[in-house]
């Protein structure tokens, strides 16, 4: 019942038609073939043979493969779009307050990439970073309140990650919490140009002219104030750094630079472990943010930026449960459907799961991150294990007959009768030579 909240047939219905995804009636429901196009297109064995074999259990009706090809179209993936924009916005009231500090935020956001294995044939359309591999890349934006993506979009994998990142209003009051691959200076100025915030990690050799420092050192420590970053930065043996600095980038065409900001570094023994820790003449990681020290000490924005965890997990979810980490399809528009279906399933995933924390309350108590990074993940794999069954549920509700027998025998039929044949007859006959045309081999049967 809460899929069906989530998405109620009539709009489901009503959006397929304002997409153009059925222009006429047809043979094939838009409304039993969204919800077997989800369920099909993400589990472990989906392909469009699993979507078209569920949709005839789901309906007790034939469709031919042909016709559940022909809807997974660009008008599909506008639907799916759709779909992604309007459950983000459902999923957006949690359960989950992140309270303290963080009330100061409307949201904190972050942003990442995860790759998806193509088959070689789809190069064209998504060239790889070699000449013989194809890859498509998912480009999230995820809510840290809501636990789920509030957008997503589809390239090749060899389109650079800050293309797709246009900052606009949407980072207003929000803190954005960006790896390496997004950083640009020009990028976080735009940020705080549209009063967002930022916390950023920053390239081993980032330089910029140190202005003030934040934190003062006994006397006879080295002053950083007029010095470059990376001038002082081999000499240094201080826990951690904490000052103001002027970035530009000299080629940049971005009105806003330069601009100051914040520079935060802890040396590697102090911040948290990282598996990508940087090879350098220093032993600092770096962060540029404009979060004032009022608000979080040079500590607290590394511990901070560390909560990039909670989207690594939330592409693992997407990989190892709803099947991010190889497209079984070759179609730019299949793909990019196939795609689409598990940023759906995760956000209804983290709806049900709301709907469930709402009337029955957390399985137990527990702190924040106890809560959103184990629930969640376990939660999606129950919902993709249990997909027929969900399926089932839902043809029962919408007055369909689920019906999996007549699916099952035609799948025993042996498609293969004329190979079947043209074995018999080489086994027990003999093949004329005289018959060489394109027409029915003859043998000739024995004695």
């Amino acid at each position: 019942q809460s899929l069906r909240t989530a998405l109620p047939e009539e709009a489901v219905a009503r959006t397929a038609r304002a997409t153009g995804l059925v222009e006429r009636s047809g043979a094939i429901d838009s409304v039993p073939f969204f919800w077997n196009f989800l369920i099909g297109a993400t589990q472990p064995d989906g392909s469009v043979t699993k979507v078209n074999d569920l949709y005839e259990t789901f309906t007790n009706h034939n469709a031919a493969y042909s016709s559940i090809q022909q809807w997974i179209t660009p008008e599909l993936k506008q639907l799916l779009r759709q779909t992604v924009a309007h459950l983000s916005a459902e999923v957006g009231v949690t359960d989950h307050d992140l309270g303290g500090r963080f009330d100061r935020f409307r949201d904190v956001l972050i942003a990442d990439t995860t790759d998806c294995t193509l088959s070689p044939v789809s190069f064209d359309d998504f060239p790889g970073y070699s000449d013989d591999h194809a890859g498509a890349q998912l480009h999230m934006i995820e809510s840290l309140g809501s636990r789920a993506p509030i957008s997503a979009s589809i390239t090749d994998v060899r389109t650079d990650e800050l293309d797709e990142l246009q900052i606009e209003n949407w980072v207003t009051d929000s803190l954005l919490l960006d790896d390496l691959g997004y950083h640009d200076y020009g990028k976080i100025a735009r940020i705080d140009e549209e009063s967002g915030w930022f916390v950023n990690r920053l390239k081993i050799d980032s330089n910029a002219p140190i202005t003030e420092e934040l934190e003062r050192w006994p006397t006879g420590a080295i002053s950083l104030e007029g010095k470059e970053l990376q001038d002082v930065l081999p000499e240094l043996h201080r826990s951690e750094i904490d000052a103001h600095a002027r970035f530009n980038t000299p080629s940049s065409e971005s009105e806003l630079l330069p601009r100051e900001f914040r520079l935060v570094g802890l040396r590697h023994d102090e911040a948290a472990p990282e598996k990508d820790a940087p090879d350098a003449d220093h032993d600092y990681h770096l962060y540029v943010t404009n979060l004032p020290k009022e608000w979080f000490s040079a500590r607290e924005i590394a511990a901070l930026y560390s909560v990039r965890w909670s989207i690594e997990t939330l592409v693992q979810e997407g990989k190892s449960v709803f099947g991010l980490e190889e497209i079984p399809v070759r179609r730019k528009d299949a793909i990019e459907c196939f795609m689409l279906a598990a940023v759906v399933m995760i956000l209804l995933s983290r709806y049900v799961l709301g709907q469930i924390r709402t009337a029955f309350g957390s399985a137990r108590p527990g702190p924040l991150e106890e809560a959103t990074e184990t629930q969640p993940l376990s939660f999606s794999k129950r919902l993709q294990w249990f997909g027929t069954d969900i399926l089932e549920m839902l043809a029962n509700q919408l007055g369909y007959v689920w019906e999996p027998g007549k699916v099952i025998i035609e799948g025993a039929i042996d498609r293969n009768l004329d190979r079947h044949d043209l074995t018999e007859r080489v086994a027990y006959g003999v093949v004329s030579s005289r018959f060489t045309e394109a027409g029915e081999l003859a043998t000739l049967r024995p004695g």
